[in-house]
């Protein structure tokens, strides 16, 4: 994989070569600068693009870049440095990230990493431009019976971020039996009635507004941002595919877990089937086996769910990180349509396997290519994530 260093020489001054090459292009009727740089799909080498003067940094702020998600690697050692990958094109590279040093992360959509230190402390940071945000400790926790390093290693459970359409933070935690949110501006989190997911909470997103849980046993339950439930929804046919996975698991199957995820505006159940392996150690590990796709059609107070067998041009990108869906159409050619990205989120609870559970799995082929197979952490907490990186 070919391999760079993140850190970068100040490009803030000027290039009398490039300003010489941008007035001889002043006559052309197009600009050459904005139609490279719209295909620069990695995001480091547009931020190396902009450093080379005023001029081509302008360029990378009016065209406004998008990118694919990166997949950033474990903490290794007692580093400030972390490794991110970019699958699409065999490269990675190491970025000097200080303010991820011991902290448990999870990945977003919007260019954000939540992190989670073992001082009870949540914040955000983007990679790229090093920004960072503070957010308001979790609710309810005076009564709280665990360590330091235990609120940070498990029993935060998975913290997610949106931007659709404002700012909304999901903390799931306490063994997934308690959930809050955070809107922007809040200087507070609002506790989610949990009583429609008596067995607590697999995942969450927020999307048009709302918020959309699947519950351990596969319920759905929606709420408003302001923490009020609107439906408490149980599809049949969910409930039987749980059924059918908890009684008729094939003895080495290990779990079920589900994700939720909103794909060209509608919502999708994602299913994920792990098997248990041993391998030539006798170390105990899950290995993803399968996926199976859900679409859910929202009738009142019942639904209906529909097996999905092809995603079209869309991919899926789970684990520890807000579910999320890229349209993989001609701005995207390096990614791979009708896919499921996906990273390890079990390894916190088997922290003696050797590597990370992380690949992609094709619907059409029902087949996986496992990737960036990255050495295990010395750290439980720490484990690779999926981030959709951004110079905003």
């Amino acid at each position: 994989m070919e391999k760079n260093s993140g850190n970068l020489n100040d490009g803030s001054k000027e290039n009398p070569a490039a300003s010489t090459i941008l007035a001889d292009c002043s006559n052309l009727g197009f600009d050459p600068l904005g139609i490279i740089a719209h295909r620069l799909n990695f995001a480091l080498d547009y931020v190396r693009f902009g450093m080379v003067c005023r001029s081509w940094s302008r360029v990378v702020a009016e065209n406004g870049p998008s990118f694919l998600p990166w997949l950033m690697l474990s903490q290794k050692h007692d580093t400030d440095f972390r490794g991110v990958c970019y699958p699409f094109e065999n490269r990675s590279l190491d970025l000097h990230l200080p303010e991820l040093h011991d902290k448990r992360c999870w990945g977003s959509p919007c260019g954000w990493v939540v992190t989670l230190g073992s001082d009870f402390g949540l914040g955000l940071l983007n990679p790229l431009t090093r920004a960072q945000r503070v957010l308001p400790p979790l609710p309810n926790l005076k009564n709280l019976v665990c360590s330091r390093r235990q609120f940070r290693n498990s029993f935060v459970n998975k913290v997610v971020l949106s931007s659709s359409p404002d700012f909304v933070v999901l903390a799931i935690y306490s063994k997934r039996e308690k959930m809050a949110i955070l809107k922007a501006g809040n200087h507070t989190w609002t506790p989610l009635p949990l009583e429609c997911c008596p067995r607590g909470v697999e995942d969450a997103i927020c999307f048009d507004g709302k918020v959309y849980i699947v519950g351990c046993s596969w319920e759905i339950a929606i709420f408003d941002c302001q923490g009020c439930v609107l439906q408490e929804i149980i599809f049949p046919p969910l409930q039987e595919v749980f059924l059918e996975h908890q009684e008729d698991l094939h003895p080495d199957d290990g779990l079920v877990d589900a994700y939720v995820v909103e794909i060209n505006g509608l919502i999708y159940v994602v299913c994920k089937v792990l098997e248990t392996r041993n391998d030539q150690f006798a170390a105990f590990h899950l290995r993803t086996k399968r996926f199976d796709v859900y679409r859910l059609e929202l009738q009142g107070n019942e639904g209906k769910s529909d097996d999905v067998e092809s995603l079209g041009d869309w991919s899926i990108f789970v684990g520890n990180n807000h579910s999320f869906s890229i349209c993989c159409t001609n701005k995207y050619p390096d990614c791979v349509s009708n896919c499921i990205y996906f990273t390890d989120d079990r390894s916190d609870f088997l922290h003696s396997s050797t590597s990370y559970d992380i690949g992609v799995y094709n619907l059409q082929t029902r087949k996986i290519q496992w990737v960036a197979q990255d050495d295990f952490s010395v750290f439980s907490y720490s484990a690779p994530l999926w981030f959709n990186p951004s110079l905003s």
